[in-house]
């Protein structure tokens, strides 16, 4: 979608399509279908709007973190997401992580703890978050190595390994923001977007 073909839809569109397209944008792959969950930040109250938009849809939205200004906001599919945290390689890195029990609400509820701790607090990032965002588990223990330096490249998460995965993947999640975008431009509602 061209720059300028965003610009005019968001110049005349009203604040639910501003608020369909801002979530478009920062999390196409999960409305789609294609990945277990997103993260983005919205204005403060933004995630009730979200919630009430996705309420008949499988995709489920959860504050992180609620500022002032500005809330964090964790987007994902149940299903999926119960079904990754029995990965033995999921459950070893959170197990690292302090995690001690691996259901979803479980997992959720500490995560929710950990990163109101860092953004209020200043405490350590959680890097489990990454995981729990599908990046793959080697990426995330190679960010963690590196500091976040000397990746191979660096799009929907910084990469450590196997590139050519992940440029793969880093085009399927560009499909589906270019099909959401599209949708939500030709006025799609937020709920008809979502698969």
């Amino acid at each position: 979608m061209s720059v300028e073909a965003m610009l005019s839809f968001l110049k005349s569109c009203d604040t639910e399509g501003r608020l369909g397209f801002q979530v478009a944008v920062q999390c196409a792959p999960v409305l789609k279908d294609v990945k277990i969950s997103n993260l983005m930040t919205a204005p403060r109250g933004g995630w009730q709007c979200i919630r009430e938009r996705l309420k008949q849809s499988q995709v489920i939205c959860v504050p992180l973190y609620r500022g002032e200004e500005k809330e964090v906001l964790f987007l994902y599919r149940y299903e999926r997401l119960e079904a990754h945290l029995k990965d033995g390689r999921v459950r070893c890195f959170l197990g690292n992580c302090g995690y001690e029990e691996y259901g979803v609400a479980a997992v959720l509820k500490l995560l929710r703890k950990r990163y109101r701790e860092y953004a209020g607090e200043g405490g350590d990032f959680p890097h489990e978050l990454g995981v729990l965002l599908e990046y793959p588990v080697e990426d995330v223990e190679g960010f963690i190595a590196n500091r976040g330096q000397n990746s191979l490249m660096a799009r929907y998460w910084k990469v450590y390994h196997n590139r050519q995965e992940a440029e793969r993947v880093f085009r399927v999640y560009d499909e589906a923001k270019e099909q959401a975008l599209w949708e939500i431009v030709r006025g799609s509602s937020l709920g008809e977007v979502v698969v």
